[in-house]
């Protein structure tokens, strides 16, 4: 996965969070809420894998696409 994306990734992530802080109020229903936050933390896990899978592919031209 490129920088770009999981830049992209990590932007819209906090961007839920911030969302969900927002639409989160005491005594009331806050499904949408937590499914924004459920999303923004999905999306961190998979930049997270994203970063470790580029570490393990190794720099470019060793057989690998490298990252």
């Amino acid at each position: 996965m490129s920088v770009e994306t999981m830049t992209q990734l990590d932007t819209v992530s906090q961007q839920l969070h911030a969302r969900s802080r927002a639409l989160s109020q005491p005594d009331q229903d806050n499904d949408i809420a937590m499914l924004m936050s459920a999303l923004a933390v999905t999306m961190e896990a998979v930049r997270s894998l994203c970063e470790d899978m580029n570490q393990l592919n190794g720099p470019k031209g060793l057989g690998s696409d490298g990252g």
